[in-house]
Formats: structure tokens, C-alpha cells, sequence
């Protein structure tokens, strides 16, 4: 008895996971039969079909997959993102589908739910891939695309919109990071970051606001004998404190004619103090003043 084998690959996409292996047999007391498995099984395997050859007539061959079943010459199968068309014995990619069922055609792409999908063909390879995409005021972006938003600009991430920074107003190139501010023709521009993912751009006309008066920059005013004046970034710069006419840095304590001033800061509020005193040095008269204050603070507390 004469065995002949002959092993024969079809071609197939999806870089042969469905290729199939075929073993043609020829013996006289069985008759010509063809046996199918799959790709990578040997001819024992459970799974083979085995067909038989009448007068050296091949039918169509039907599609043997590995975990996918066997399918007939003609009929069409999916298995996880691809769709199939058996054509004798060799299985085709004819689509790709998404997760949700949609049919994407080969060589294409397709959008829908914020999500890209893309059928490509690489020779004979198909591969089906998805991306996220940002949308924004009826417009899809795909990650890494960078537009405006009003007075914002806005990149599309992996994770969603990302806020950048912030056009300054009245431009359209100069931009403000997320967090930065500038100053710029008498005004502060701030890229202002409120919360994770929140942005707010706000323009303030610079000078400061104290106990309800607005004041321009540099502009100098007293209020309760404390002199202040108005810095360029908007805040209060406290020089010190003034008496009929007598200006006393802030910090510093004077004696004068049995009188002693003092201007001082505790915390953030800055205080004047002003009373006799006939010790001859300064600093006794500090001291003495201190002693006072906590000898009224400790009557206070037992009281």
C-alpha cells in the first residue's frame, strides 16, 4: 500500500490565524479523501474534517478555524472584531466590526460615540484598531488636536478635553498657560485654575481696594494713621504710620518731646500706638508700656 501526503497553506488575512492545513490522501482499500484541520493541528486532531474526493473531483472545501468552528464554501462568520467570508477553504476578512456591532468596510474609518475605528489593510493583513476622540461644539478631534474655545485653548487627550491656557483678550496668538497671569496695558490678565479641569480667564483693571475706596497704582492714602500705598500687582504696601505730620516706618518706635509712637504689625494688622511716657530711654518706655498692656490682659482674664 502506497501513502501520499500533500501538505497545502492557503493564504488567508489577520496574519494566518485562520490558515488552514490540508492533507490529501490517496489508498486503494479507502478511496481519495482530503482532510482538513486547522492551522498548527496535526491529522489526528478531533476537530479535522475529512472529505471525500469521488473520481478526482475536489468539492468546495468548507473553512476549518481554531476556535472558531468550520463554516462552509460561501457562508459568512464573525469572530471578535473581524467578519468572515468562507471562499473554498480559505477564510477572507470582508469588515471589521466595532463593539457595538457597527460595520467598518475595509480600508476605512468610522466615528461614532466619541470613538474612531479604523479597518486597515497592510497586504494581506487586516487590522482593526479604535481611538478616542474628543467632541466639542458638534466637531470631533482626534487625540493630540489642539482648538479654541472662546478665550480658551483646548486639547483633546487621551482622558478628555484638557484646558491649556487662556487667549488674552483681544488676540489671538498671545496665550496665557493654565495658572499664569500677566500684566499688560494697565491691566491683569489671569489663567486662572479654579478646580481639577476647571479654567477661568479674568482681566482686572489694576489698583487696589481698601475698606470699600479704589486706589490706582503708586497712589499713596492714610487710613486710622496707617499710610499705605497701591502696588503694581494690586496688593496694599503699608509704609508705616503718621501724626500731625510725623511719619514713623513700620517697625520702628520713636521718643519725641515725652511722647513715644510706635507702628507695629501683628499678623497682617498693623497698629499705631501713641502715649507719655517720662522714663529717659526708649526702650523703657517700651518696656513699661508692655508690662501695662499685660498686667489690663491678666485682670481681663480673672475677671
Amino acid at each position: 500500500m502506497i501513502l501520499q501526503i500533500l501538505f497545502l497553506i492557503f493564504p488567508i488575512y489577520i496574519s494566518g490565524e485562520f490558515r488552514q492545513s490540508f492533507f490529501e490522501t490517496s489508498n486503494r482499500s479507502e478511496g481519495d479523501k482530503i482532510i482538513l484541520t486547522a492551522h498548527g493541528m496535526g491529522m489526528d486532531d478531533a476537530n479535522r474534517v475529512v472529505i471525500p474526493v469521488t473520481n478526482g473531483h475536489i468539492p468546495p472545501l468548507p473553512c476549518v478555524t481554531s476556535n472558531a468552528g468550520t463554516h462552509p464554501h460561501g457562508s459568512t462568520f464573525t469572530k471578535n472584531n473581524f467578519h468572515y467570508t468562507c471562499k473554498n477553504g480559505t477564510a477572507e476578512v470582508v469588515a471589521c466590526l466595532a463593539d457595538d456591532g457597527s460595520v467598518i468596510q475595509l480600508g476605512r474609518t468610522f466615528v461614532r460615540s466619541g470613538m474612531k475605528h479604523f479597518c486597515s489593510i497592510q497586504g494581506d493583513t487586516v487590522s482593526y484598531k479604535q481611538e478616542s476622540m474628543c467632541y466639542e461644539n458638534g466637531m470631533h478631534y482626534n487625540v493630540g488636536d489642539s482648538f479654541r474655545n472662546g478665550s480658551f485653548k483646548l486639547t483633546c487627550r487621551e482622558s478628555g478635553i484638557y484646558v491649556e491656557g487662556c487667549y488674552m483678550q483681544n488676540s489671538f496668538n498671545d496665550l496665557l498657560m493654565s495658572g499664569e497671569s500677566r500684566i499688560e496695558n494697565g491691566k491683569r490678565h489671569e489663567c486662572e485654575i479654579i478646580g481639577p479641569g476647571k479654567v477661568r480667564y479674568v482681566v482686572k483693571m489694576l489698583g487696589c481696594n481698601h475698606e470699600g475706596q479704589q486706589y490706582s497704582t503708586g497712589q499713596m492714602w492714610t487710613h486710622q494713621h496707617v499710610r499705605y500705598q497701591c502696588k503694581n500687582d494690586g496688593t496694599l504696601l503699608v509704609l508705616g504710620c503718621i501724626d500731625e505730620g510725623l511719619f514713623i516706618e513700620l517697625g520702628r518706635d520713636l521718643l519725641m518731646e515725652g511722647m513715644v509712637h510706635r507702628c507695629y504689625q501683628v499678623n497682617t494688622t498693623v497698629f499705631y500706638h501713641k502715649f507719655a511716657c517720662e522714663r529717659s530711654s526708649l526702650a523703657e518706655c517700651v518696656s513699661q508700656s508692655m508690662h501695662r498692656r499685660a498686667r489690663r490682659y491678666a485682670k481681663r482674664v480673672v475677671a
